[in-house]
């Protein structure tokens, strides 16, 4: 499976959609799996009362990345009518009409350069009327880069 799935029926533009790699959403659970399997024997046994806090915070967190990355698939998906965001509760559509910018940010993080995509949309439900959709890599499984590219394509 590669990182951008067809998903649509039209010859010119084809709809896109990218989320994270399926084999980083089966790690995660294993993690979460292991993580849950640690703090069970540390509340079984009495051993360690500081391990089960820090056993019970890690088991937490994998299974919110865990439910995050499974839940929120396809992450970002783009098609002739406009751009399609999903979260961990909801889906956001936007018409091409509501996309005011698409962009690559460059980011300097723990010592390398890394690529996030932004997308900038009008949106009601935001305070101010606008919202900046950002991406990287792990939401997209793919280059933002790239997925930049695919999606000022299907823009215009």
């Amino acid at each position: 499976m590669s990182d951008a799935e067809s998903a649509g029926d039209d010859l010119d533009l084809p709809a896109r959609s990218w989320s994270t790699s399926a084999g980083l959403v089966a790690v995660s659970w294993l993690c979460t799996v292991a993580a849950a399997g640690w703090l069970a024997v540390l509340i079984v046994t009495h051993a360690d009362p500081t391990g089960s806090l820090l056993a019970a915070v890690a088991t937490l967190g994998l299974l919110v990345t865990s439910v995050w990355s499974s839940r929120a698939r396809p992450r970002l998906a783009v098609g002739p009518e406009g751009v399609a965001v999903r979260g961990l509760w909801h889906r956001r559509r936007y018409p091409w009409s509501a996309v005011t910018d698409v962009r690559v940010v460059q980011a300097r993080r723990l010592g390398r350069e890394t690529f996030l995509l932004g997308v900038d949309v009008r949106d009601e439900t935001a305070l101010d009327g606008e919202r900046l959709l950002v991406f990287g890599r792990f939401d997209l499984g793919a280059d933002p880069v790239d997925v930049a590219a695919t999606v000022m394509a299907a823009r215009h």
